[in-house]
């Protein structure tokens, strides 16, 4: 393929029982207005729906525009699904600047890919931009709303999205990212944690801002099928999991960060305290509970081991013991 043929911007989606969603989420795609190329790489996970069929029509009627990555054994794993199917597929992107969608999410303006496009080549400091979402709720009674706020803030740090745990404003498929900023393999680290967005954020801003488009350019659908439904926050896979991503990106980002990771870390481990499979440890309990005070030093100690380091039914224990640190630390 010659230079000029090369895409200028690669949509990346990753697929995988979306046949409910993914025409919409392309079509949506191939009516973009744009003055430069693109190309729409799509890997395909092993759906047992009706997704693979759907994306091959495509893939036949668009063949100068839709690259269908087909694979034959399923990418992911038991502990991050998804994440080998996005690892790979980014792999076979060519663009200079990267999108990424999920099957189930889609484009509302037209002049998406155009405006971020144009919004990266007038700055290079940044080093990737998103753009406002339409949160839409499949599941319950809520009425759909907005990601971000009116006084949002433009310019994102890495202090923004680590000032504490779980830090999510930033929906996927409004970002497009410089693809030379994300080293030609994923460490290894990244491609065992469940959370993609939050590390692959983390190491963006250390490379630039991340900034902001007030325009609402996409929709995010939140539904049962979704991947975000399959976490169990109580669980100590889940919570160790996160405690290995953070404790990663804070060696990826040279500790300059440690203040914030620490605190981060903090949580998680007061969340193994209360874990369903620790809670009712003792020792388990009250260990996890002095891990989280040696990394945050909050200033309530006592009331951080009452609450945390103890269930009810050894609530003596806990006054045993402040007697004992009140004679320790008076």
């Amino acid at each position: 393929m010659s230079v000029a043929n090369i895409p200028a911007v690669s949509i990346l989606i990753t697929v995988y029982n979306h046949e409910k969603y993914i025409r919409q989420c392309l079509d949506s795609i191939l009516s973009q207005k744009t003055n430069f190329n693109y190309e729409v790489v799509i890997g395909e996970d092993c759906s047992p729906d009706n997704s693979r069929a759907i994306l091959i029509e495509y893939a036949q009627k668009h063949p100068e525009k839709i690259i269908p990555i087909l694979y034959e054994i399923n990418q992911g794993s038991k502990e991050c699904p998804g994440k080998g199917n996005f690892v790979n597929t980014f792999y076979k992107c060519r663009g200079k600047y990267i999108v990424h969608i999920e099957a189930d999410d889609y484009l509302i303006d037209d002049n998406k890919l155009q405006i971020q496009y144009d919004y990266l080549n007038n700055n290079p400091t940044a080093s990737a931009c998103f753009h406002n979402t339409e949160i839409k709720y499949e599941v319950g009674h809520h009425r759909s709303e907005l990601m971000n706020p009116p006084n949002q803030k433009q310019k994102i740090t890495p202090e923004d999205l680590l000032f504490d745990k779980e830090v999510w404003f930033i929906a996927t498929a409004s970002v497009m990212f410089r693809r030379q900023l994300i080293s030609e393999k994923f460490p290894e680290w990244f491609l065992k944690t469940k959370s993609g967005d939050i590390p692959l954020y983390c190491m963006l801003a250390n490379k630039g801002t991340i900034d902001y488009i007030p325009k609402v350019m996409s929709v995010y659908r939140k539904h049962a099928g979704g991947l975000s439904y399959t976490d169990i926050h109580s669980s100590i896979k889940f919570i160790n999991n996160r405690i290995g991503m953070y404790s990663a990106v804070n060696k990826e980002l040279d500790y300059k960060y440690d203040i914030f990771i620490k605190r981060i870390l903090a949580k998680y481990y007061l969340m193994l305290a209360n874990s369903t499979e620790y809670g009712n440890n003792p020792i388990l309990r009250l260990w996890y509970t002095l891990k989280s005070i040696l990394k945050s030093k909050p200033d309530s100690l006592f009331e951080t081991i009452r609450d945390n380091g103890f269930s009810a039914s050894n609530y003596h224990k806990y006054l045993n013991l402040r007697k004992s640190l009140n004679r320790l630390f008076n």
